[in-house]
Formats: C-alpha cells, structure tokens, sequence
C-alpha cells in the first residue's frame, strides 16, 4: 500500500468515530486543505478524501489545493475547511499569534488531530555567508 494511503487510513479512522454521530443529519461536507499538487499533503488529503466519500454516508468530501500550513490554518480558523494538513512549527506560530508567520491573532478554535509523519529540515547557506551555526 502506498506510504499517503497509509497516512490517510491512519488519520481517517479518528474523523470515521466523530462523523458516525453526524451522519444523521444530513449531507457532511468535509473540506480538505491540503497543500500545492505537487507536494505531500495533496495526496494524502486526496485520500482520506476517498476514505470519507466511500465510509461515511452522505459525504461530500473534497481535497483542496492551498498555499500549504498557513494558509491552511488561516483557512480552518475561518470555518473554510474542516481538516488541515500543517507542519507543527506553523500550528505553534498559529496558535501563539505570531504575525510574522502570517497569523495576525491567536488562532485558537485549532485542535490537534494527528501527527501522521515525521518532517525534516535542512538548513543550508553558502560558504561565502560566512554562517556557520544556527546562531549566525
């Protein structure tokens, strides 16, 4: 199975539990943003989409193609969408207000979900810089 089938399967079987109780009332639409089509969070969210569509009756479940973290998390605060992919360092910025990540107020109607991978940052600078730790 591929490793964004496994992802979603993990992530889908939470949402699957909350979204029993609502199936009742009528149709569920489930927003999911995503990222750009060509990153991680696209396919993931295309299928936990799937997942939704097949195992939750009356769902309208779409993957929706963002600027990725914060934009998603903006989004999310505003009702837009009912599930957001983010890297951990965004959802800390958004939660805290940091303005200079692109949150101009706390966002605090966020709720952690999962943490479905872990991701790796490579911080590179030229020899020339003159940068030779974080703290430079």
């Amino acid at each position: 199975m591929q490793l964004h089938k496994k992802l979603a399967l993990g992530a889908a079987a939470g949402l699957l539990a909350i979204a029993g109780a609502a199936s009742a009332a009528g149709p569920q639409f489930i927003n999911i943003l995503t990222g750009g089509q060509s990153g991680v969070y696209y396919p993931v969210g295309v299928a936990l989409s799937q997942i939704f569509g097949k195992a939750i009756p009356d769902a309208r479940a779409t993957a929706q193609v963002t600027k990725a973290s914060a934009e998603n998390l903006n989004l999310l605060q505003a009702g837009r969408g009912e599930l957001a992919m983010a890297l951990g360092d965004a959802v800390a910025d958004a939660w805290a207000g940091d303005a200079e990540a692109g949150f101009k107020t706390p966002l605090k109607n966020l709720r952690g979900f999962s943490a479905t991978y872990s991701n790796y940052i490579q911080i590179v600078a030229s020899e020339e810089s003159g940068i030779k730790t974080l703290a430079d």
